[in-house]
């Protein structure tokens, strides 16, 4: 990829526990965890595009959305260079009942299925998975 790349991501907080993705780069033999969003499109703010990307990925309308930074994130995955802003934003789900599920099960727009869990600040040490994009994790469980 030779061009930088728009993208925004929302931290989702509840019982101590964040929502995350689990994913795997196949070039590095690495599994990660990382919160859920995507590319911001053409002529659609930040904060349109988690709104949009929360719904198309796993149905979810949000709300009390508020952006609590923006990170450069300069990574390799699957083999090739990415260069990336990426806008992190924190919600809440209009509907309370996604709180109650452990797994939530979420669909890329490329047809790439992932389920979504709750972790604690203790799971995510015992996985050892890191959590990308780097420097996201300041935000994980405080604002």
């Amino acid at each position: 990829m030779t061009s930088i790349r728009a993208k925004a991501l929302c931290l989702f907080r509840h019982n101590d526990k964040v929502l995350l993705t689990k994913a795997y780069d196949p070039n590095q033999d690495e599994y990660f965890f990382r919160p859920i969003g995507g590319g911001i499109e053409f002529g659609e703010t930040s904060r349109q595009a988690v709104e949009r990307e929360v719904l198309e990925e796993i149905q979810q309308q949000i709300c009390k959305t508020k952006l609590l930074g923006v990170l450069e994130n300069l990574f390799t995955f699957d083999g090739q260079q990415g260069h990336e802003i990426v806008f992190v934003y924190e919600a809440e789900f209009i509907d309370p009942h996604i709180y109650k599920q452990h797994h939530i099960q979420g669909c890329e727009t490329n047809g790439h299925t992932y389920i979504a869990q709750w972790l604690s600040r203790e799971q995510i040490a015992l996985n050892q998975y890191p959590v990308y994009p780097k420097g996201i994790e300041q935000w994980l469980f405080n604002a």
